[in-house]
């Protein structure tokens, strides 16, 4: 886990005060002047953002779950927060691409997406939010499965993302 990335992703939602469940992402990004259009993208592309200048763009791929569609404007968020300074201006992000596991891992495009990723994750499930939610939930016994669950609820996210999360936080073993 890359501790850089989870205080850019803290940092941008202080500077918004959008520290409430679940995180408001599609205000933080119209906060930062970048315009949010759904579109069509077919099934595999989940987001797209577009750079030009100081206009900023977010398309997202309308026909996916809303958990999906909040991860993917997280994610593209992410790109524009990390990455914006690069040489690139043009984000595309193939759902296959993004989720792959092959050899690519070495390349530059594979370490983008898994920070964009991970920015993702932080912004949308903020450790010390997840902290607060788990210390509730606990209270009673709860099994890791039922703890996903709802903590995937509170946070209006996939239960693979939940489980990524915590896992990458330290509450579960590798998988």
């Amino acid at each position: 886990m890359n501790n850089n990335i989870e205080a850019k992703a803290q940092d941008v939602l202080k500077k918004g005060n959008a520290y409430t469940l679940p995180i408001p992402i599609k205000n933080i990004i119209k906060d930062l002047d970048i315009t949010l259009s759904p579109y069509d993208l077919g099934k595999d592309v989940s987001g797209v953002l577009v750079i030009d200048g100081n206009k900023c763009k977010i398309g997202y791929n309308s026909t996916e779950s809303h958990v999906r569609q909040r991860f993917t404007l997280a994610h593209e968020l992410g790109h524009y927060v990390l990455h914006r300074n690069k040489d690139q201006e043009v984000f595309v992000d193939n759902v296959s691409y993004m989720f792959r596991k092959s050899n690519a891992k070495t390349s530059k495009g594979y370490k983008i997406e898994k920070e964009a990723n991970q920015f993702a994750a932080a912004i949308l499930m903020p450790k010390d939010l997840i902290e607060d939610q788990i210390k509730s939930l606990t209270n009673e016994v709860i099994s890791d499965h039922d703890l996903i669950c709802e903590l995937s609820k509170i946070f209006k996210v996939s239960q693979i993302a939940m489980t990524y999360r915590l896992n990458n936080l330290g509450y579960f073993y590798d998988f």
